[in-house]
C-alpha cells in the first residue's frame, strides 16, 4: 500500500547530496574519474556533471512553473572533481529551496509528467543517489554513509509507487533504477518515474518505449 502522506522535501535533497559529497570527496585525486561509472557508459566525471545539471534543472522548472522545457545552462563536463562536487553542493541547496519555498500546488514540466514540488524533490533526490552509487562503484569506493532507509523509503514510494514493499529500501531503490535484482526479480531499465502527483497515479506501470 502506498503511503500517500510521507513526500520527499527539501531537507531530503540536502541530506542526500551530504551523503554523496562526503562519500566522493576522499577520491577526488583518483586517476579514475574519467573511467566509467559503474556500469553506465558515462565517466564517473561526466556522471557528475549530469546530477549538477538535473538538479538544476528541477530548480528551474519548479521555480518558473513550465508547463514545456527551458533551456538551463549546462555544468562543463571537463570540471575537476573539486569544481564537481562543490557545483553539487550548489545545485542541491538551489533545488532544496525552490521545493521548500514551492505552494503543494505549483507544477512545473518534466517529460514523464506535470511534477509538483515532492516529485522533484524526489526525482533530485534519486539522481543524485542512484549516480552517486554508479560514480563510487566506478572510482572503487562505497557510498559511506549509506543512504538513510527512511529517505530511501520515501523516494521509492514518491516515484515508484508500484515497488513491493516489505523490503529493504536502498536494494529496492537500486533495483527500480535496473541497478540490480531483488531477490528473484530481475533489474529493469526501462521503467519511467511517476513524478506528477500520486494521486494521479492510475495505477499503470509505464515504460520507455
Amino acid at each position: 500500500m502506498v503511503n500517500r502522506g510521507d513526500r520527499p522535501g527539501g531537507r531530503d535533497v540536502l541530506d542526500v547530496v551530504d551523503v554523496v559529497v562526503t562519500s566522493l570527496e576522499p577520491a577526488v585525486g583518483s586517476h579514475r574519474w574519467d573511467e566509467r561509472a559503474g556500469t553506465l557508459n558515462w565517466s564517473c566525471r561526466r556522471t557528475l556533471a549530469h546530477v549538477v545539471d538535473c538538479l538544476v534543472w528541477y530548480a528551474a522548472h519548479l521555480a518558473r512553473r513550465t508547463s514545456g522545457d527551458v533551456e538551463v545552462p549546462e555544468m562543463d563536463r571537463n570540471a575537476t572533481a573539486p569544481v564537481l562536487l562543490d557545483a553539487l553542493r550548489s545545485g542541491g541547496a538551489l533545488l532544496a529551496a525552490v521545493v521548500e519555498r514551492a505552494d503543494p500546488t505549483d507544477r512545473g514540466w518534466h517529460p514523464f509528467g506535470i511534477a509538483d514540488r515532492s516529485g522533484f524533490a524526489a526525482m533530485g533526490c534519486d539522481e543524485a543517489l542512484i549516480h552517486g552509487s554508479d560514480i563510487a562503484a566506478g572510482l572503487g569506493v562505497a557510498l559511506d554513509p549509506a543512504p538513510p532507509s527512511v529517505l530511501c523509503e520515501r523516494v521509492l514510494r514518491r516515484l515508484f509507487p508500484w515497488a513491493p514493499e516489505g523490503v529493504d529500501p536502498w536494494d529496492a531503490l537500486l533495483w527500480a533504477n535496473g541497478r540490480q535484482p531483488l531477490g528473484d526479480r530481475p533489474s529493469d531499465h526501462r521503467w519511467l518515474w511517476h513524478c506528477a502527483p500520486l494521486v494521479e497515479w492510475d495505477g499503470e506501470v509505464r515504460r520507455m518505449s
